[in-house]
């Protein structure tokens, strides 16, 4: 069994069939609907969201019909849910007994982050190599016209200490390797390329490693979401590399649409003021508090629904065990199903 096939099942357990398979490849893959957002936090997934954006669904379905023909889910074509079989269960369970779930990893709150730190960090790790050996014509390892427009102006705006810089980022990728890193050094450090070297891909790099391919994935994010986290708590001791981030990472992760939202409710409008103000429907706006309540735990839902009540919905939801919203309008008829939607936003998967 390989890790991804592994995951597939944990993450089909978790839904308990109430969502379809697609749920999950719409999570894996980063979709950035309400939905997903809140099935991310509700089924405890959030730690893998994005971290598979390039996935094509062909793939994924190729994935779940391999769980499917070792009788490992029970699969159902009308409805599109998948339920994992006692036989399933007890190959993941015995795979994660020998195969650890990384540790650091959070797609939600850092992927990202991570996908634009990794660029900017291997090109700025290339160009640094380049000019130490006074060269300055090579193929830079990333295309995307953005990160070269950053590191450029990064290195603009450090033109005096650029030899300073390849110190001083080599002494914090040193500290950022050592001890509580969660991986094989290797997993990172042959990835980057500078003079006249060239970075292993993920498959060579996988191979050294002796690691399935899906794995070492795996590991090599969490190696990337560690550093960001050790990062964004010490800016003082790691300068460079917070550099990277500091413009990308926010400690709330919002949507910018969200954030916008979010920003009106701070001036008490209601949300009949807000979709107004934004030219959008209530239900939007609806959605984006949803968003809030999951990421801010500061945010107030007193406004939205008496606590009482949401107290209610949680325990209703614990009982039925389902995070279905008709099962609990069944038993609660005061409660809407944004309110609903909102208890168990707050909840935050627990239960």
């Amino acid at each position: 069994m390989t890790f991804l096939s592994a995951l597939l099942l944990k993450c089909l357990w978790e839904l308990n069939g109430e969502r379809t398979i697609y749920s999950i490849y719409h999570l894996l893959v980063g979709k950035k609907s309400s939905q997903t957002l809140q099935d991310a936090h509700l089924f405890q997934l959030a730690p893998f969201f994005k971290t598979l954006p390039d996935m094509r669904r062909l793939q994924f379905n190729h994935d779940i019909q391999f769980l499917i023909q070792q009788q490992y889910v029970d699969y159902d074509p009308k409805t599109l849910i998948g339920c994992v079989t006692e036989k399933g269960s007890e190959a993941y369970l015995a795979y994660f007994e020998k195969v650890t779930i990384p540790k650091y990893l959070n797609g939600l709150k850092f992927q990202d982050v991570t996908i634009q730190m990794w660029k900017r960090l291997t090109l700025l790790v290339q160009a640094l190599s380049y000019m130490n050996h006074a060269e300055n014509r090579y193929y830079p390892v990333t295309r995307d016209p953005d990160t070269q427009a950053w590191v450029k102006r990064y290195l603009f705006h450090h033109k005096e200490q650029k030899g300073d810089l390849a110190s001083a980022l080599h002494e914090e990728l040193s500290t950022l390797l050592t001890p509580p890193f969660p991986e094989d050094p290797v997993s990172v450090i042959w990835r980057l390329s500078g003079y006249q070297m060239v970075g292993y891909t993920d498959k060579q790099t996988a191979e050294y490693l002796s690691l399935e391919q899906s794995e070492y994935h795996f590991r090599f994010l969490n190696a990337l979401h560690y550093w960001i986290q050790r990062t964004v708590a010490n800016p003082n001791q790691f300068r460079v590399m917070h550099s990277l981030v500091e413009d990308l990472y926010q400690k709330i992760p919002l949507t910018n649409t969200a954030a916008k939202t979010a920003e009106l409710l701070a001036m008490n409008n209601t949300v009949e003021k807000v979709a107004f103000l934004r030219n959008l429907k209530q239900s939007t706006i609806e959605d984006h508090i949803i968003e809030i309540a999951m990421n801010d735990p500061s945010f107030s839902i007193e406004p939205f629904i008496d606590l009482q009540l949401a107290k209610e919905i949680v325990a209703v939801a614990r009982q039925l065990k389902v995070k279905k919203l008709k099962p609990i309008k069944e038993q609660i008829h005061t409660a809407n199903y944004f309110q609903i939607r909102l208890a168990l936003a707050r909840l935050g998967g627990e239960g």
